[in-house]
């Protein structure tokens, strides 16, 4: 995995991307992560850097994640249950309650915030996009936990210039926050721009919702070649103008990058 930051005039390669988005351990010990593509990769890298700099890590949902293979996992809708194993076998763990079609869901959430208690870092996924790129939240979501201290909103880059209707989950909600209407066909004729995105990204309707008085990072995954980095720039420099905000762009193809 490859990260940059957003520094004001450009994008300046980080050697984490714990760094690029300029995180603390002192400061950020619940982690929440919320919108589009990439929510999973990114919280799996945060975990593994963390771990490389010797933290203890919990990894879960305040709503559905697939079951990671290869992880390790405790099946429990107990918090005290995570704590044994965590004491007793490695520095990441997964915790959830089995779910239908592979997946764990969430503990209880009271059960969910005292995850925070058992480890230097919790990390959660907080959202759900259906594997789509971009999204813009219904009522009742995001799911952020009382204890949070930053709110990390994801995006892929490979929804630039997409139909609305096939790249973005929750149309109607997004069409509501762009000030879109409906064509004849009673379709959103309409392609994402850079500017739509950076308006997501940054609202308070978008994938900014219900971040309150917290930090809040952005990350743009998929920045796979010159045009997407291109593209990643320019929305960097929207968001600036909109709702100044800590940025990463990530590229999690292997070898060397551009």
């Amino acid at each position: 995995m490859i990260a940059y930051s957003w520094e004001h005039d450009g994008l300046r390669k980080r050697p984490t991307l714990w760094e690029a988005l300029k995180l603390s351990t002192e400061r950020h010990k619940a982690i929440a992560l919320t919108g589009g593509g990439g929510k999973t990769s990114v919280m799996f890298r945060l975990a593994d850097e963390l771990a490389d700099m010797g933290k203890t890590v919990i990894v879960t949902t305040t709503t559905h994640i697939f079951h990671p293979p290869g992880r390790n996992v405790v099946e429990t809708d107990c918090s005290e249950d995570a704590a044994k194993r965590l004491e007793s076998n490695g520095s990441v763990l997964v915790v959830g309650v089995p779910a239908a079609d592979g997946k764990l869901k969430s503990l209880p959430l009271t059960e969910a915030a005292r995850l925070k208690e058992l480890a230097d870092v919790l990390l959660y996924e907080a959202d759900g996009a259906k594997r789509l790129p971009i999204k813009v939240p219904k009522d009742g979501e995001p799911v952020i936990l009382e204890c949070t201290d930053v709110v990390i909103g994801c995006m892929g880059l490979d929804c630039i210039g997409g139909e609305l209707e096939e790249f973005c989950f929750r149309t109607e909600q997004a069409a509501e926050l762009l000030g879109l209407q409906k064509g004849p066909d009673g379709h959103y004729s309409h392609r994402i721009t850079c500017g739509d995105a950076a308006k997501i990204l940054t609202s308070e309707s978008g994938t900014r919702k219900l971040v309150g008085e917290r930090d809040y990072r952005v990350v743009m995954n998929k920045a796979d070649n010159e045009e997407f980095i291109a593209k990643a720039v320019r929305i960097a420099g929207d968001m600036e103008r909109l709702h100044p905000v800590p940025c990463a762009v990530s590229c999690f193809l292997r070898g060397d990058h551009l």
